[in-house]
């Protein structure tokens, strides 16, 4: 038991066990940046569809406001 108690305080141990638990989320970081960074790629591709989408809106919008505003005067 005592040896149980003298490894559990030892600066060593913790010092590992730090280490590992940065290694550890170094690791996991960078799977989790990849996935972000994924859904950033998909999400701009479809921001450009809508905004070309929107554009076209738009200019149809002014077509039509031009013909109502003639037929009006």
């Amino acid at each position: 038991m005592d040896v149980i108690q003298e490894v559990a305080m030892s600066q060593a141990v913790w010092a590992i066990c730090c280490i590992a638990m940065v290694a550890w989320n170094m690791r996991t970081s960078k799977t989790r940046e990849d996935k972000l960074m994924e859904h950033l790629e998909r999400s701009n591709v479809s921001q450009e569809r809508t905004a070309t989408a929107l554009q076209s809106m738009e200019g149809r919008m002014d077509r039509m406001e031009k013909v109502i505003y003639k037929e009006e005067k």
